[in-house]
């Protein structure tokens, strides 16, 4: 283990440990500022997991080019799912339904209990991890040279039918059931376009702090491979923005007083701070990407991916955190260890699997060659 890799598992390792110990004092206020890291941390290898099998799909250079960095956010997914367990032990904590009975919520939430109940959120967690586990495997146990073979076609197309709907199950459970009141249906689709933004943008981040990918060639003459990467960062980014506008201009234009509460939450009390850097960096990346000489060079593709990745960790901060904030501007410790602690570990596997790629599928070829 390299001295970098020991400095982020031993930070991680400090913010574990200070977790547990705000978990002591406050157990509620803790899970609140655990939950969106985790969360953080598990949309980079979903955001993977859909590019490498879009790719495998339709082909194509700038796929090849990033395909190691996508499959160690893949190899990931496992310890991002198990970052998930203390919300799992104490889902009364974070979820306002569970626990409580028909009587003591409001009409359009108590409607939803036959769904929103803590057996079956456990059943559909259940299955949503075990399709994103088998989906894992099938991707990390396939080479650059299986995506070409006729029939894969098939395999990729099922794993993204079988990934969406994992996805937006996982998006309404976790994330729109912290105000049940609430709701879109376009969500989970928002939720989807922001993981591949965030997983590609990462990518492209790892990718060119080894190489110089500006003067790789591209998909087309006179096109460079950092380029190609751009325009389809680019296209990613503006889905992430179209869906996002389509969700808040149907919400305010209908006037519907309990999802525009959804958005008054995260726009008052100081949460509009993030929010204006939300938009500003999306604004920022926007303008970037038109820009082909800053697509061309090496800097520019590290500013417009580093911006991208930022927009992504404050767009997950924004729209899970306000709700489950407690404690005023000196609560936000909390969410500095639980960071600390989540990024931390990540970062310390992250940096392993990089430099010993050869671990990053190893149970496949047990089981192959055992």
């Amino acid at each position: 283990m390299t001295r970098v890799e020991q400095g982020f598992l031993a930070a991680g390792a400090a913010g574990i440990v200070l977790c547990v110990l705000g978990a002591s004092l406050d157990a509620k206020a803790m899970l609140g500022a655990w939950l969106p890291a985790a969360l953080f941390a598990l949309s980079l290898p979903l955001g993977a997991l859909t590019v490498v099998m879009v790719h495998g799909l339709t082909g194509g250079r700038w796929g090849e080019a990033v395909r190691q960095p996508l499959r160690i956010m893949i190899a990931m997914l496992p310890f991002a799912l198990i970052l998930l367990l203390p919300v799992l032990m104490r889902l009364d904590l974070i979820f306002p339904w569970t626990g409580a009975g028909p009587a003591t919520l409001s009409e359009k939430v108590g409607e939803k209990l036959a769904y929103l109940n803590v057996p079956f959120f456990l059943l559909r967690f259940a299955v949503c991890a075990a399709i994103w586990l088998v989906l894992t495997w099938m991707v990390l146990g396939s080479t650059s040279e299986d995506s070409e073979k006729a029939g894969n076609g098939r395999k990729y197309a099922l794993g993204l039918i079988l990934h969406a709907l994992a996805v937006s199950v996982f998006a309404i459970d976790w994330m729109l059931s912290i105000e049940p009141e609430f709701t879109s249906t376009i969500y989970a689709l928002c939720e989807a376009s922001a993981e591949v933004v965030g997983a590609f943008a990462l990518a492209i981040l790892v990718l060119a702090a080894r190489q110089a990918v500006e003067v790789m060639p591209g998909g087309e003459e006179d096109v460079a491979l950092s380029e190609d990467l751009a325009n389809m960062q680019f296209g990613f980014v503006l889905t992430w923005i179209y869906l996002v506008f389509m969700q808040w201009i149907v919400i305010w234009g209908g006037d519907l007083p309990d999802d525009i509460h959804w958005y008054i939450v995260r726009a008052t009390g100081g949460w509009q701070y993030p929010l204006w850097l939300l938009i500003a960096l999306q604004v920022a990346a926007f303008a970037g990407s038109l820009n082909r000489p800053l697509k061309r060079s090496h800097e520019g593709l590290i500013w417009l991916s580093g911006v991208v990745l930022a927009g992504h960790f404050v767009d997950v901060f924004w729209r899970i955190r306000p709700p489950l904030f407690v404690g005023g501007p000196f609560g936000f410790w909390r969410d500095v260890v639980a960071w600390t602690g989540v990024g931390g570990l990540w970062l310390a596997a992250f940096l392993f699997l990089r430099r010993r790629p050869d671990r990053i599928a190893w149970w496949k070829r047990e089981v192959v060659h055992g």
